[in-house]
């Protein structure tokens, strides 16, 4: 069970070193750069497109704090209740080859891990250890920790078992950073027909002032050569408490028959309230020589405020409710690439045994 839990797990630490680059497209890639600085990143997203292969090494640190007081408020607390979570991982050297051509997607890449991670403040089921698996062929093969036996499973089996059954990724066009490859949910068109926004709605919203935000940060030395850094920034809190944001609300609650989106303006009054740090941020650093990108630092920072809720259904009358502790999310992954196209595909482990997911 501990290997197995660990192993999904790095299967989302993967997932989640690929999505920055993806993430990309989302953005205008000349925010706020200058023209020669525009250019550098014009290259790199160019070289992003002809990686085949590299070297992966990547720190995750995932941390959870004030769930005491998300307990009490969903009328969950009692012994045993977490009142906070942290998940960590880490690997080195770990080879992905893409093969782009492949007819199955499960089979468009390659790659070998040994992950050490560890998930604490459960309560009653932290782990630790070290999880090796190797992904071959559209074989996904896992360690035994304990007898050292290699064992093997289709991939898509795996991911089935996972609970990722029926996600529309194309893994190949993903590692090429097309944001089309995370299907519907990643796909701008497609959230504004789900959400009922207009072309106009989403320019309104984006021309919030330090919602997004770009810069070129100072060069540095590294992995023996120059590196160009660049910042992208995503900030929730100027949006949510903007004008452009709460006439897009009150726009949906007209155009709408639902009575229920009466209350849309309420909620649009509560967020930025309850939001009292929303942001994502992306660093860059793009070698000088090559224009390769050898280094991301992905990081997400929320603190929600619950007493604000507690406020607004009158929680707080006659001063007696306890104040509650934000709720916290840190998350930190620092991903280095090496061996650009240079980097020569794992094979299956010997000796492997191939096995039913369950048993």
């Amino acid at each position: 069970m501990k290997s197995r839990l660990l192993a999904v797990f790095l299967v989302f630490a993967l997932a989640l070193t690929l999505f920055p680059a993806a993430a990309q497209d989302m953005m205008d890639p000349c925010l706020g750069l200058s023209g020669a600085d525009c250019e550098i990143v014009k290259a790199a997203d160019a070289k992003l497109a002809e990686m085949t292969s590299f070297t992966l090494g990547f720190k995750f640190n995932l941390s959870l704090t004030g769930l005491e007081s998300l307990s009490g408020l969903l009328g969950t607390t009692g012994e045993g209740a977490p009142q906070a979570l942290t998940v960590t991982a880490d690997a080195a050297n770990s080879p992905l080859v893409i093969n782009p051509t492949a007819a199955d997607p499960m089979a468009a890449f390659a790659m070998a891990m040994d992950v050490n991670g560890s998930i604490t403040g459960t309560g009653t089921d932290d782990q630790s250890g070290t999880s090796s698996f190797v992904i071959v062929d559209g074989v996904f093969y896992a360690k035994d920790p304990e007898t050292g036996q290699w064992m093997g499973v289709p991939l898509s089996e795996f991911l089935d078992s996972a609970g990722m059954a029926g996600l529309p990724v194309d893994p190949a066009a993903l590692m090429e950073g097309d944001m089309g490859a995370m299907g519907a949910a990643a796909d701008p068109t497609a959230l504004l027909a789900g959400s009922g926004l207009s072309p106009e709605d989403l320019a309104a919203l984006m021309s919030v002032q330090g919602f997004t935000s770009q810069a070129r940060l100072a060069d540095a030395e590294m992995m023996g050569q120059k590196m160009y850094a660049f910042e992208s920034k995503v900030d929730f809190v100027p949006l949510l408490s903007s004008p452009e944001f709460q006439k897009v609300l009150t726009n949906l609650a007209t155009a709408s028959d639902d009575p229920d989106m009466a209350q849309v303006g309420q909620i649009g009054m509560l967020l930025p309230m309850l939001l009292q740090e929303g942001n994502i941020k992306t660093t860059r650093w793009i070698g000088a020589d090559d224009m390769w990108v050898h280094r991301l630092v992905l990081e997400a920072n929320v603190v929600v405020d619950l007493n604000a809720m507690m406020s607004m259904g009158g929680g707080a009358a006659g001063g007696n409710v306890p104040k509650m502790e934000p709720v916290v999310l840190r998350l930190l992954l620092d991903v280095e690439l090496s061996a650009h196209n240079a980097t020569a595909a794992p094979t299956a482990p010997e000796g492997a045994q191939m096995m039913e997911m369950g048993s």
